[in-house]
């Protein structure tokens, strides 16, 4: 699969500066233990190559899921939804609302999955 610009699309995104520091808040996969919250990760979590005929594949599409985390709902749901405006631009959110608390760490989680169709 070909790689995601969401770091370089999260960080050029100053609505989201304004939240959230990107450079040292937002992890591909998973976050380093210790990261404090708020924070963004994000991870690929399916994908198939646009094959043709006559051709090879000349594009990827590939599905991804953010989760912006908080001891907040608040914040997470604020975070999520700036993050959801700056992706959008480049990808479309196929499910909006994902929810979650995480007891042990006691976090609150707000994300999506979106697609990015990204040219080889």
């Amino acid at each position: 699969m070909s790689f995601l610009p969401i770091y370089r699309t999260l960080k050029a995104d100053a609505s989201l500066a304004a939240l959230i520091d990107v450079e040292i808040k937002a992890f591909e996969d998973i976050a380093p233990p210790g990261t404090t919250a708020p924070y963004i990760v994000w991870q690929t979590i399916s994908g198939h190559a646009n094959n043709h005929l006559d051709e090879p594949a000349n594009f990827d599409d590939t599905q991804y899921q953010l989760m912006a985390y908080a001891t907040d709902a608040k914040t997470a749901y604020e975070l999520r939804d700036a993050c959801r405006a700056s992706l959008e631009k480049e990808s479309w959110v196929s499910n909006p609302s994902i929810s979650l608390y995480d007891s042990k760490a006691k976090l609150y989680g707000r994300g999506f999955d979106a697609n990015w169709i990204l040219e080889r």
